[in-house]
Parts: structure tokens; sequence; C-alpha cells
């Protein structure tokens, strides 16, 4: 039952003296703690009220376990108090020492087990963690335990157990059949599990992050508290962030938190939310099916996992996801890139609004079946205004619904045109050209044409030994870099190799080399960058043998432990190709 009904139940049970021994399981970290701190606030048993708390965990003899309960017991003694005077009475004679009541009795060994009868009696004991004891701790003395506390001593007992955790279910059938009175289920529901995580860890983004909680169905207590802890490093910074830019950034550092933290029973993975993109996965899906495809069970659970994203709000994912991965997985924060992509996000309003619409349309699109075609056809046509803040996928992945919807070309090319006039004015003003890798989203032809014609007058300025600088310089490379060392060949090599001196020479080579070395790492990043690098350098040793150049070319090689690759022969058709 979720929390509010299980307090209730509590509460009734205990305010019937006849029940001795209640038991209350639950999940791990769903708040059993802190409903018995309510329940002991509000009941109006004394007993409850000055209960004290003990756990089984590592406990391994019944003598561990009376000392436990001493040592809960003494702090809440009164100095002047009869129990007290009787305890020291009972200890008198076989110790010397006896310390004044709030630092403890010496000798709490002998004190477990000659002043149980005094300490116990009449007492309200919580007996947590039944599941974590030690297995030399049998069943048989603790159910020995609670009967000598109840028949002898008069106490009450509340048993508490994370179900969760529990391995051998049997141990629980035992204290059920032979001393247990009643027995309450704690499930709490998100809901009141994210209230009680907000009451130990505040944050400013609660109205964002509790739906997202509650979405993933998360429960256990501590998680949530480390989820909320990881929105507040993140969003620190952020505390003038707009509604549309929380609903871009909460949801998604709600489920990668949830997924490190192995909150979610069944769900995606950082890899499936890195590379997310829902018109791409979905409408795969959808054209699959309209051709009687076999959808595999991987592309099944794809979808299903696609659908909860959208749930979420998540309709792509972009640097920022990234980050929050580094930030869990390392456990350092780069703040100054957190607070640039806020920032960003934040400069973007309109074009978050325009993606709300966006996704708006593709809610009516999916789930709206009684809405017209000539309805969602509107809600197109009042996008062609906003169509230039749209990147190249989405207006791609418009162009086709509209095609679809309409049943020709003609609001799909209005759509296209009006993002190209948009995309070529922004290339006017410097802006750098975006890359078409690293994803496999469809690109409407006409974009990717005009991509690709953009990326060659780009790159068309550049020389290899600037992009080997940026390459040192910068840590890395971007989409123009890339397509530089994709369009090289044999003779952009050859050339720079024989016309270089110096240090540049020197960075050229060992710059070559490395990426040779590397190559399989890298992939498909570079293209046949490596082969066309070594083909000039085989190249330049056969044609000027004993030349300095070409001794210079073996030493490198050589020192890169790779004088092997420079001396394989050649074969038709390899990287001696110059186009």
């Amino acid at each position: 039952m979720t929390l509010a009904r299980c307090k209730a139940s509590l509460l009734g049970l205990i305010a019937d003296p006849q029940n001795k021994v209640i038991a209350l399981s639950g999940k791990w970290g769903t708040g059993k703690t802190h409903m018995w701190r309510k329940v002991c606030e509000e009941t109006d048993d004394e007993q409850a009220k000055s209960s004290i708390s003990v756990s089984l965990f590592g406990v391994n003899s019944i003598n561990d376990l009376k000392l436990k309960v001493a040592q809960a017991i003494l702090p809440t003694l009164k100095s002047n108090s009869a129990v007290t005077a009787a305890v020291g009475n009972l200890i008198a004679g076989t110790k010397k020492i006896l310390r004044s009541v709030h630092s403890g009795f010496s000798a709490l060994d002998e004190l477990g087990l000659l002043a149980a009868p005094l300490l116990l009696k009449g007492r309200f004991i919580v007996i947590d963690d039944i599941e974590r004891k030690h297995e030399k701790l049998s069943i048989d003395e603790i159910l020995g335990f609670i009967d000598e506390c109840v028949q002898v001593h008069g106490c009450r007992i509340l048993l508490v157990l994370n179900s969760d955790k529990l391995s051998d279910k049997l141990v629980w059938e035992q204290f059920r059949e032979k001393v247990i009175d009643q027995e309450l289920r704690l499930d709490t529901t998100p809901s009141e599990a994210f209230d009680i995580g907000l009451l130990y860890t505040p944050t400013a983004w609660a109205d964002q992050v509790k739906p997202a909680i509650e979405l993933c169905a998360i429960t256990n207590i501590r998680i949530i508290r480390k989820i909320i802890g990881v929105a507040n490093r993140l969003l620190g910074g952020g505390t003038n962030a707009s509604l549309d830019v929380l609903k871009r950034v909460i949801p998604s550092t709600v489920l990668l938190s949830a997924i490190h933290y192995k909150a979610l029973e069944t769900g995606p993975d950082f890899d499936f939310v890195l590379g997310y993109n829902s018109a791409t996965t979905l409408t795969r899906l959808f054209l699959k099916k309209q051709t009687n495809q076999e959808v595999t069970a991987e592309e099944k659970t794809h979808e299903a996992w696609s659908l909860f994203l959208r749930k979420l709000g998540i309709e792509e994912t972009d640097e920022y996801e990234v980050l929050v991965v580094d930030f869990l997985t390392s456990g350092l924060l780069d703040s100054s890139a957190v607070e640039q992509i806020i920032q960003r996000y934040i400069s973007e309003g309109e074009i978050l609004a325009v993606r709300e619409r966006t996704l708006q349309f593709y809610s009516h699109c999916d789930w709206y079946p009684d809405l017209s075609d000539a309805d969602l056809i509107g809600e197109l046509e009042a996008l062609l205004p906003a169509v230039t803040m749209m990147d190249m996928y989405a207006v791609s992945a418009l162009a086709k619904r509209a095609e679809q919807l309409t049943g020709n070309t003609d609001l799909a090319r209005s759509l296209i045109r009006d993002w190209l006039e948009g995309f070529r004015a922004r290339i006017k003003e410097g802006l750098r050209t975006p890359s078409m890798f690293g994803t496999d989203s469809p690109i409407h032809p006409d974009i990717a044409a005009e991509l690709k014609a953009v990326q060659q007058a780009d790159t068309s300025s550049l020389t290899l030994l600037e992009v080997y600088e940026g390459l040192v310089n910068n840590q890395g490379w971007g989409a123009r870099e890339l397509e530089f060392l994709r369009a090289t060949t044999k003779q952009t090599y050859d050339q720079a190799i024989r016309t270089a001196q110096g240090p540049s020479l020197q960075l050229i080579m060992f710059k070559g080399t490395d990426i040779l070395k590397h190559r399989h790492s890298y992939g498909a990043d570079f293209g046949e960058a490596a082969a066309h690098f070594l083909a000039a350098c085989k190249s330049i040793v056969h044609d000027e043998p004993g030349s300095r150049r070409a001794e210079m070319i073996i030493r490198v090689f050589e020192g890169a432990g790779m004088a092997a690759d420079l001396l394989e022969v050649e074969t038709a058709g390899n990287a001696e190709t110059e186009g």
C-alpha cells in the first residue's frame, strides 16, 4: 500500500495493544524509516514514542543483539529514574566503575547480559535489516529473543525488512508463522518518494524533476536524492533558465542519472540515449512495418525505449547529454561547458518554442487520429515561417511527412527551399558548415547537395599543415578538418612532404605517422588519409633513393616502429591512386 495508507494502518495497529509483533516490509530505500519517524510523532502510544531501533546488520550472536539493544536504550535513560538505579545496583557488585548514564556504563558486555531484563521492560523495539543478519545468528535465536521480549518483558516489536534484498524467503516465512501478529507492506509511490527526498535534498527544479521521477517509476529515496543532487550540480548556475530550457534539460538529466544509478527495472542504456532521435527511430520502424519487413527483437526494444523517451519529452539528444554522462561516469564537472550550453539554450528560446510546436505536430500526427489531413497540413504550413530555426534533420523529416500527408512534393519543396535560403544567409555571415557525419538521420537530397558544395568550398582554402596545426593546438578536429582529411589524396601528402621544411615538415611527418599507426582506432573518421600518406612516403623513398628526404622518411618510420609498413610492396588499385 502507499506510504500514506501504510502510515495510517500502522498507527491503527499500534493503537491496539494486542498487536505485540508488527512487521513492516518493502523495497530498500522506499521510506520505511522516514514513515516510522512520522508514526512516532503522531501516535498517542507512549511506548512507540520512546521506541529504540537496532539493526541486525553484522550481528552474529544473540549476546551481540542484546548489547546493541542496551547501547540503544542507555542514552534514553534519565539519571534519576528507577531503572537507572536498579541497573546500577545490579552491577555494582561486579563492577567498580559506574559512569554517568549519558556517557554509558563501563563494561557494556556485562551490562547487556546482566541488565537486559531491567532495560527491556515495557520497551518498544524496532529491529531493522532482518535480511542482513550474520549467517552465524540463527533464526531460532532471533525468534527466541523476540518471544522472550514479548512474553517475559512486556515488549512490543516492529520488524523491518527490505524485501527486495532478502535472498532466503524461508527466513521471513518463519517470522510470519511464529511471531508476527500483523504485517504491512509498504509500496511507496514515486510521488511520495520524491516528496520525502525533497525534504532532505531541496532543489529549485522540483516542478520539473518530479514528473520525470514519476515517469521513470523511481521509488528509492536515496537514489532520488542523488538524482536531485545531479540536477543541482549541473544546473546550479542556470537559475534564470526558462521553462522551455528546463523542459529540454531536466528529463534527460533524470533519465541518465536513473540509468547510472540502476534505478530503472527496464529501460535504455547510455548509448541508446546519446544516439537518440525519435523521428528517425520511429519513422524507420514505421516504414519497415509498412513494407511488411520483419522487425527484429532489438528494434522492438528500441521502439519501446523511443516511446518511453517521448513520454519524458525527449525527442533528440546533443552535447548536453554527452556532458551529463561524462559527469556521471567520471565525477568531474565542466561547469563552464554546462553554463555555455544552458546560455545557448536560453538564447535559442525561439528555437525551443519552434521545437515544441514541431513535437506537437508529430504528436498530433501519431496520436490524434480524429484530426484530418487538412488540420495537420495547416499545422505544417504554419511552421513554414519558422523553418530556418530548425536543423537539417528536423526539416528533412518534416518534408517527408509533408509528402505523405499531401501526396505531392509542393509543401515539402517549400519547406526545403525556405530552409536553404536561411542556410545560405547564415553561411554568408560566416557560419561554420555543419557536418553530415556521425549520424544516420536522413537528410533531404537538396540539403545534402548544398552542404557538400559549401563544405568543398570551405575546405579548398585549407592546407595540410594548417589542418595538422589545428589538430595539435585544439586537441581535436571539427567538421571542416574532417572533410579536408577525407578529401586528401596521395598527391596532397607528396606535395606537402616535398615542399615543407623544419618544424612544418616535422609536424607533417609525426602527425602523419601517428594517424597511420592508429588508423584502426580512428576508423572512418579520416577516410583514406593514412593510406594516402603511406603511399606518398613510399613513392618518395622509391623515387629518391639515398636522398636526405628519403632517409628522413625512413628514420621517422623506424622511430615509430613502422619500418615494415614502408617496405610493403604496393599492389594494383591501392592508395597510389590520387583521386
